[in-house]
């Protein structure tokens, strides 16, 4: 019997082993693995961030630009600055530029409606760059309740160019969708597909260049001095030199602005630009009225560096001139045309004084100084903000300040886009822009001393003896141009794109020269004042994944 317990008892025990060591070997259970699911609220391309009810879009494009007689692609054509010295020192036969954007969009569902931060930035390598190329940042906003806050695309553009690659130079109205702009925004959703928007916008990247006529030098493709800012972007500015108010007067060089935006004598920004927007979008299209208002702020009449308080346009008063209120009015229309699917049909115009760059002669994102050069003949033009001078008109003693003198600019642009099959369409589009002074600003600018115009006989005017002659700074600039994009495959765009942009200046060139300090291989001399236009064109491939 106690052979037989022992038995049981040991096999009990070998049960209980291999019972053991089975559980041990058994599996744990594992914790439930957070799979990447599709966000369906927003769209195409969106998914949940793990672990979070925020969606997000990851998106971009790589693009490649092949160009002649244009200064980066999607820049413009080479009227302006360096490359308007039309030599072959300054003005290559063609460029390239290799560009790359990523986007990231953020959105989550709020009790106050969607909470949603967006970024665009990217790297640029174009001709005459080396290394690295150049980083920036086109969006960096943040919209919530409907208000926007960040870096985004101004509240008063409309059609923003849309039917063309590089009529940025040639007005056209306004666009900041290239590099934006730091704002504050509310936009109410009024039904119907119509919404309202008041915005508060940083001046600096719509702001041009004030020019004291009496003190600051002002070039042939150069606004005048002594201020200037330097930003992304910035390489789209003139590249030449001012002159401070130190060296009037004086022998001193005068300091390179190369890579900065001269803005003349514009003092620190005080106010924001005010922007408000009324846009309807259905199913025949779009459309929108909007105004902006533009503070013009100037430093000192005469020098700003204090020293004796001497009156007279070349030394420190201690007066400035009272601020001036610019302004801009635009209206458009977006058609969608019944031909085809995709084709539309866009019509815009824009007014102004004291604006120039909400008709986009603007240096923040295009350079609103204009230069084209052909043997001895020259186009020449300034987009400027404003003029204002100490000393105005013959005879004219002791401290008589001008005030700041607000130019009249406007600008019509048509256009039309049509898609021959569902991967190819093409757009033909034309622009005019101009830019008046008026009487008084015109006067100013063509007395000073310190600006280009010279009489046909190779005389400095001056203020004693009033405005030379046949003198007249206004200028209209006129552009035609074509582009077509073949989408072989989904997400790639193969695009050309040729344009004409013709320099229209009112100077009476029976009296009236433009003086040149000399650059590149163009000498230095007197030139005659003529009418220019220039043929320009791109070639991009641009690979596009969620953007």
């Amino acid at each position: 019997m106690k052979k037989v317990t022992n038995l049981l008892l040991g096999c009990a025990a070998g049960l209980a082993t291999v019972a053991g060591a089975q559980a041990a070997d058994l599996p744990v259970k594992a914790k439930p693995v957070e799979y990447v699911r599709i966000c369906s609220l927003y769209g195409e391309g969106f998914f949940f961030i793990p672990g979070t009810d925020t969606c997000l879009k990851i998106g971009g494009w790589v693009r490649y630009d092949q160009y002649f007689a244009n200064t980066g692609g999607s820049a413009g054509p080479f009227n302006s600055g360096s490359t308007g010295r039309n030599d072959s020192f300054d003005s290559f036969d063609y460029g390239t530029r290799a560009r790359t954007i990523a986007t990231f969009d953020v959105r989550t569902q709020t009790e106050y409606g969607v909470l949603r931060a967006y970024y665009r930035g990217g790297f640029e390598l174009t001709t005459n760059y080396t290394g690295q190329g150049v980083y920036y940042t086109e969006r960096a906003f943040v919209d919530f309740a409907g208000f926007t806050f960040g870096k985004a695309q101004s509240f008063f553009d409309f059609a923003a160019h849309a039917w063309s690659i590089a009529n940025g130079y040639a007005g056209a109205g306004p666009d900041t969708a290239a590099w934006g702009r730091n704002l504050m925004a509310y936009t109410a959703t009024l039904g119907n597909g119509v919404t309202a928007t008041i915005s508060a916008e940083d001046t600096t990247s719509l702001r041009g260049a004030l020019w004291d006529a009496g003190t600051n030098s002002m070039s042939l493709g150069s606004f005048p001095g002594p201020n200037t800012w330097t930003g992304v972007g910035a390489q789209s500015c003139a590249f030449g030199s001012v002159t401070s108010d130190q060296n009037i007067g004086s022998t001193a060089a005068p300091f390179s602005v190369s890579g900065a935006c001269a803005t003349g004598d514009y003092a620190a920004q005080s106010i924001p630009d005010i922007v408000g927007s009324l846009r309807v979008q259905q199913s025949w299209g779009s459309a929108q009225i909007a105004g902006a208002t533009h503070q013009v702020r100037g430093n000192f009449y005469g020098n700003n560096v204090q020293s004796t308080i001497v009156v007279g346009p070349n030394q420190f008063t201690g007066v400035r001139p009272d601020d001036k209120w610019g302004w801009a009015v635009l209206g458009g229309v977006i058609l969608n045309l019944p031909w085809n699917q995709g084709d539309k049909f866009w019509l815009e115009a824009t007014y102004g004084e004291g604006t120039p760059c909400y008709v986009s002669f603007c240096q923040g994102i295009y350079d609103g100084n204009y230069l084209r050069f052909d043997g001895r003949n020259v186009a020449a033009a300034w987009a400027l903000d404003g003029v204002f001078a100490n000393v105005v008109g013959p005879a004219v003693t002791g401290l008589n300040g001008s005030g700041i003198l607000l130019p009249t600019v406007w600008d019509v642009a048509v256009a039309v886009e049509h898609y021959w099959m569902p991967t190819l369409r093409t757009s033909l589009y034309g622009s005019v822009t101009s830019w008046d002074p008026g009487a008084d600003g015109n006067a100013v600018m063509c007395a000073s001393p310190q600006g280009p115009v010279r009489t046909a006989a190779g005389a400095t005017p001056n203020y004693a003896t009033g405005p030379v002659a046949g003198c007249d700074y206004s200028f209209r600039l006129w552009a035609v141009g074509s582009r077509t994009v073949w989408n072989p495959v989904k997400n790639l765009d193969v695009t050309g794109e040729v344009q004409f942009t013709q320099i229209n200046q009112n100077m009476d060139p029976s009296r009236v020269l433009f003086n040149f300090g000399g650059a590149g291989n163009r000498a230095a001399g007197l030139y005659t004042p003529s009418d220019e236009g220039i043929v320009s064109g791109v070639v991009r491939i641009q690979r596009n994944f969620w953007p």
